[in-house]
């Protein structure tokens, strides 16, 4: 089932407001989503991820609502192919448990946006929605997707040999953010001569690196120093939006996955062990996103993280000054 709503104006009216795509198995919910929506966005369902592919094929969107756990075909499921269909639609994931192989794949082959809980709340959802559909409108629609993706990546793919493309020693470092020697070894042992990596082994170091050197990535666990990494993260996103993170953890949590998508933005959640083909994979393609936003600063909405309306909490009034004096060059618009 696809449907266009009945009141919604046709066009020419049809592209004065956003194009929105709510995807549920439930009637009701899809009936509770539209009647709520219906006066200020231009709002098609689709009962089910198979319907709304069909949609996605014929139809311009700029926000793709689903919901996870459908039959057939799962919400993560969805956006992924979403994806490669209208890359340019921003995703969101409704959600009503906390399925973590679910949450991690939304993260690294949605790339969603936001995360929404069910029962959602009116007001936040519209407020969520409106953010998707500014970001949609501002930034030029990125080009497709590589055909490779995490899931594409085979167990045999971890005794791969480090890339042998170009090297991007020269260009901006990878930042390593552990407590462990031995695991700030093992990461730079996996990025092999081709990146220029830089480890740090706490908050404070982690800040002063990102002051005196050219970032793109940081590498870090979910916590440093008993301090959740989602509070740096979400600090850094507002003040240095072009720089890209990465999550790599033993201590995998479907809360924390979905507090570092909607207040940091995340860009890739890895589990140990690791992985080294996809851990590669990984921090190329995310130096590549850093590339696109210092070029192109307008898509820096398009990746930004849920506003900061209160002080980080495990952060010193010191550590966060810094960061809001970050340098000039991690800002938007900085040349490369």
């Amino acid at each position: 089932m696809s449907e266009l709503d009945p009141d919604t104006p046709q066009a020419p009216a049809l592209g004065s407001r956003p194009r929105v795509l709510f995807v549920d198995d439930e009637p009701r919910i899809l009936t509770s989503l539209r009647m709520l929506c219906r006066r200020r966005y231009n709002v098609r369902i689709a009962e089910g991820g198979e319907a709304a592919l069909a949609v996605l094929r014929e139809h311009p969107v700029d926000v793709l609502v689903s919901d996870q756990r459908m039959p057939g075909m799962t919400g993560f499921e969805l956006l992924r192919e979403a994806r490669t269909i209208q890359p340019g639609a921003m995703r969101l994931l409704l959600t009503g448990y906390a399925d973590l192989n679910a949450i991690i794949g939304s993260i690294n082959e949605g790339e969603i946006f936001r995360f929404i809980s069910k029962p959602w709340v009116n007001d936040e959802l519209l407020a969520i929605i409106d953010e998707a559909a500014a970001a949609a409108a501002a930034a030029p629609v990125p080009a497709a997707p590589a055909a490779s993706t995490p899931a594409d990546i085979t167990d045999a793919d971890a005794d791969m040999p480090a890339d042998t493309g170009p090297s991007e020693a020269a260009g901006p470092g990878v930042l390593v953010l552990d407590p462990s020697p031995a695991r700030r070894a093992e990461m730079a042992g996996v990025l092999g001569g081709n990146y220029r990596v830089i480890e740090a082994a706490d908050l404070d170091t982690a800040v002063e690196r990102l002051q005196s050197e050219d970032i793109g990535v940081l590498i870090s666990d979910v916590r440093v120093e008993n301090t959740r990494i989602v509070e740096l993260l979400g600090l850094l996103k507002t003040h240095a939006p072009n720089l890209v993170s990465i999550i790599v953890t033993e201590r995998a949590d479907a809360h924390d996955a979905i507090d570092l998508i909607n207040r940091s933005q995340v860009y890739r959640f890895l589990v140990r062990p690791l992985r080294q083909t996809m851990c590669r994979i990984s921090v190329r393609s995310a130096l590549e996103r850093h590339h696109t936003l210092r070029q192109n600063p307008e898509q820096t909405r398009r990746y930004a993280a849920r506003p900061v309306t209160e002080e980080p909490v495990g952060l010193g009034r010191g550590l966060i000054d810094r960061i809001r004096r970050m340098r000039q060059r991690l800002q938007p618009g900085a040349s490369a």
